[in-house]
């Protein structure tokens, strides 16, 4: 069952490398803040979110922010997707107006998933009872439905495939925690 288990994350994981490198996924976008963003801030307001993916993992100086939603020329959360600052373990600093923002170079997982890993990890508080939940059931939504697009539509089979195999994994884990 372990080995089982462990051999469908790493397929899974190669899926989502993949997928992202020949959907082009793996662009590097920047764009500049218009407005100063303080310690306590939950909106970066951008002079462009063109080329930024629609949820994702941005850079300002040294500091990791997580976003789950952007609008032309803001970045934002919401109540069970928040912003998350000081993702990765970064320290959460005031930035000036003018300051770069880019996205982080070599997500390999895809911008989505690695906003969901932040908020399952860095996020605190009450809020966490909400978010990380949330989080995990994205993570598990992409689990369950690859991007298999990159193999192209005579190949689709093996969305239904993988569908079935993780279903099987889920019920063995099942079985195997909660007893016969």
């Amino acid at each position: 069952m372990g080995k089982g288990f462990m051999f469908m994350l790493l397929m899974w994981m190669c899926i989502c490398i993949a997928g992202g490198v020949v959907a082009g996924q793996m662009d590097f976008a920047t764009t500049t803040l218009t407005a100063t963003v303080d310690e306590d801030d939950a909106i970066l307001t951008v002079y462009s979110t063109v080329g930024l993916p629609e949820t994702g993992v941005v850079v300002l100086e040294d500091e990791h922010i997580g976003y789950s939603h952007k609008t032309s020329t803001t970045l934002y959360g919401s109540v069970t997707a928040p912003l998350v600052r000081g993702a990765d373990n970064t320290e959460v600093v005031s930035h000036a107006a003018g300051t770069f923002v880019s996205t982080v170079p070599g997500a390999m997982m895809g911008m989505s998933m690695a906003y969901n890993v932040v908020a399952l990890t860095d996020v605190a508080g009450p809020r966490a009872v909400i978010v990380a939940p949330l989080a995990l059931f994205r993570l598990l939504g992409s689990f369950f439905n690859p991007h298999l697009e990159f193999l192209g539509t005579n190949l689709a089979i093996i969305t239904y495939l993988w569908m079935i195999l993780a279903v099987g994994m889920v019920v063995a884990l099942a079985v195997n925690l909660f007893g016969r």
